[in-house]
C-alpha cells in the first residue's frame, strides 16, 4: 500500500497561486484549509470542497482488531509478533483513501498452537505458518485483522488488501 501524502506546504502553495489567478485575496479567513482534512490530500485523489465522509473499515465474520505487524521473531520455539493495535477508517467515496491510527501501546504476542496465518501474494491470499513472518517480507502492507484467545495469544491473522 502506497500511502503518498501532499504537504501542507504544497496545498498552501497551490491555494495561493489560485487566489492569485482568480484575483482573490492572499489573507486567510478563519475557514483556512490549514488544519482541516482537506490540507493533508493523499496524492492522486482528487478531494473537491465539501466534507469527506469515513466509515470503519470492514472486518471480516470472527474479527474484532486491526494491527500493525512491528517484528516477528522465534523466540524459545514460539513465533513472537510485536503489533500495534490499530482503527481503520476508509473514505467512502475512495476506498483507497485509507487512514490507520494507533489505539493502543506496542506490545509483544505469541501465536498460539495451530494459528492461521494468512499473507498476501500479489492480490492472493495463501496460508504460512506463523515461523514464515519471521524471515518473509511482506508483499502488501504491514496491516492485519486478527483475532486472539483468552490466554492473549493470536489464533488468526490475516493481511489487508489496499488497492
Amino acid at each position: 500500500m502506497n500511502h503518498r501524502y501532499v504537504s501542507a506546504a504544497a496545498v498552501l502553495a497551490s491555494a495561493a497561486a489560485l487566489l492569485a489567478a482568480t484575483g482573490g485575496s492572499a489573507s486567510a479567513g478563519p475557514n483556512a484549509a490549514v488544519g482541516s482534512p482537506a490540507a493533508s490530500v493523499k496524492a492522486g485523489s482528487a478531494r473537491t470542497t465539501g466534507a469527506t465522509s469515513w466509515k470503519p473499515c470492514y472486518l471480516p465474520a470472527g474479527y474484532k482488531h486491526f494491527f500493525k505487524l512491528g517484528s516477528a521473531k522465534n523466540v524459545r520455539g514460539k513465533t513472537v509478533v510485536r503489533v500495534t493495535p490499530e482503527t481503520c477508517k476508509v473514505n467512502t467515496s475512495n476506498d483507497e483513501d485509507v487512514v490507520y491510527t494507533p489505539s493502543g501501546a506496542a506490545r509483544s504476542l505469541v501465536f498460539a498452537s495451530g494459528a492461521s496465518v494468512k499473507v498476501l501474494k500479489d492480490t492472493t491470499t495463501v496460508k504460512v505458518t506463523p515461523k514464515w513472518l519471521v524471515n518473509h517480507k511482506l508483499a502488501n502492507s504491514p496491516y492485519f485483522y486478527y483475532r486472539v484467545n483468552g490466554h492473549s495469544q493470536i489464533t488468526a491473522v490475516e493481511e489487508i488488501y489496499h488497492p
